[in-house]
């Protein structure tokens, strides 16, 4: 692993302009994966956004807006050109909004996956990896999947592997649709990059019963102590 890899939540309901006060449960966690985006680009030229996307879009970062959730907030980098509504994935556009809450100027690229085997894309040097995923959406009753047992067991495995690496816990593909676990593919993608590698540091949530994480790797993080954060609802 040559280049660092960060992974971000991808759900709408963490900007505060769609989900009002609802965001605040999660702006402590929000932060903390901004961090870890400023602590992984020092003398980074680039970054790579790798998300689950059945069209398998792929670009250089072009600016669009939240519109399609129900707030005209804008995201991206002023500079790049301005996007059509559909030209963007749901993935890039809440990268794009982290990538700006973080402060980040430089250069933005998407690259969706799909499917079983998903092929990250070949970071450069330079370069930095930033991979938008969620755990399963049926972690309570107030989740968007009925609450079920094998999604809670999954969330608690993926926060458990970032911290200590190995093998990525994966049910299959028919238990993923019947928990939520829609950013499957990403996931997979993330495992390619960073192999058994733990991150270096890792915070996982479920506010809403959906499972939030945010993880950082650095090139050769397989050594060295992991930084622990809390796990849960309210963590």
């Amino acid at each position: 692993m040559s280049s660092p890899v960060v992974l971000i939540p991808g759900a709408p309901v963490l900007v505060p302009e769609l989900s009002g006060a609802a965001a605040a449960d999660s702006a402590r966690q929000v932060e903390h994966a901004c961090e870890l985006i400023r602590e992984a680009s020092g003398e980074r030229t680039r970054v790579v956004v790798v998300g689950t996307d059945e069209q398998l879009r792929a670009g250089d970062g072009m600016r669009s807006s939240l519109i399609r959730w129900g707030a005209n907030v804008g995201v991206g980098r002023p500079q790049d050109p301005l996007a059509g509504p559909d030209t963007v994935s749901d993935a890039a556009l809440i990268a794009w909004w982290l990538l700006d809450q973080s402060g980040s100027h430089l250069p933005r690229t998407f690259s969706g996956v799909h499917g079983e085997s998903p092929t990250p894309p070949e970071a450069e040097e330079g370069d930095l990896v930033v991979v938008v995923a969620d755990g399963p959406a049926s972690l309570t009753p107030r989740a968007p999947v009925p609450e079920d047992p094998r999604g809670v067991a999954l969330n608690a495995a993926l926060a458990d592997w970032l911290r200590t690496g190995g093998d990525l816990p994966d049910p299959g593909q028919d238990v993923a649709e019947d928990i939520g676990w829609w950013s499957r593919p990403a996931w997979r993608a993330l495992a390619g990059l960073v192999g058994h590698h733990r991150a270096v540091d890792s915070v996982s949530w479920a506010p809403f019963g959906v499972g939030y994480h945010a993880a950082r790797w650095a090139p050769g993080a397989a050594s060295g102590p992991a930084v622990m954060h809390p796990t849960g609802a309210g963590a």
